[in-house]
């Protein structure tokens, strides 16, 4: 008899925390209507930009463009790379939306589909059993679309202010290329500060940043993000990548193992 209250005095406790714990879990887990998000900048809020920062606003298109570019959506061929050696095959939906620091990404993968976002610094989740979820971006699904978001939204990013900007004097070469080195330090938002600091590449010939190293000594997390082949896009006339890879990386900037490859259909 004492068995069976004490079962159902822990089975009453566990109830009461699903309904409330996990409720609110779900509750700040839902995602953010996109509709709401697609949204031009405050332009009483965007601050002139540092000469360095208009040459990359210039190089990808021009900040008129980007003022008028409320969304970017693409499809992405992706190869995501296994620790093994392997390779897994998927597609991928995005949708960008740089004034409101936006990404969701939909995967439809064999057993479920997954959908997620970054917004505003916060990571988002459509409630889906973890278990069916059988690709190697598993558990690093947030960092690949933070790392989507800043290459494609570098221009933007660049004039958030939030981030706080300190071009370094001397060139770098990185796999053969000459870039100017543009630090970066992110001060911590309303959910904290997943990545502290970052260096954003801008290339010496063509002015663009087509690489952004991302960190956070703390919780040692780091990764570059690369875009190629950028092309105009006829919707809004912003320059984006057609091709991107991100790769694991160290304090010291350097490239580690890559585990995305995503060619972009936009």
């Amino acid at each position: 008899m004492v068995a069976r209250v004490a079962q159902s005095a822990v089975l009453t406790v566990l109830t009461a925390l699903m309904l409330t714990g996990c409720g609110r879990q779900v509750s700040q887990e839902s995602l953010q209507d996109l509709d709401l998000l697609a949204t031009g900048p405050d332009r009483n809020a965007v601050p002139t930009p540092r000469p360095f920062v208009s040459a990359v606003i210039d190089a990808a298109g021009g900040l008129a463009a980007w003022e008028q570019c409320k969304e970017i959506a693409f499809h992405g061929a992706v190869t995501a790379c296994e620790r093994s050696g392997c390779f897994y095959l998927t597609e991928h939906d995005f949708v960008v939306c740089p004034w409101s620091d936006a990404i969701q990404i939909t995967a439809r993968e064999p057993r479920a589909d997954f959908t997620w976002q970054v917004v505003n610094g916060r990571y988002l989740v459509r409630q889906a059993d973890p278990n069916l979820d059988v690709s190697p971006l598993r558990g690093l699904s947030r960092e690949y679309a933070d790392a989507v978001l800043q290459i494609a939204t570098a221009p933007v990013r660049l004039l958030d202010n939030r981030v706080i900007l300190t071009r370094r004097p001397d060139l770098v070469q990185v796999t053969g290329q000459w870039y100017l080195p543009i630090d970066a330090k992110y001060q911590a938002g309303e959910t904290g500060a997943y990545w502290t600091q970052g260096t954003y590449f801008q290339s010496q010939d063509k002015s663009l940043v087509d690489m952004i190293w991302l960190g956070n000594p703390t919780t040692q997390k780091f990764l570059i993000v690369r875009g190629y082949d950028y092309v105009k896009n006829t919707d809004s006339g912003v320059l984006t990548p057609t091709k991107i890879e991100v790769f694991q990386s160290d304090p010291d900037e350097s490239l580690g193992p890559r585990f995305a490859l995503v060619d972009l259909k936009l």
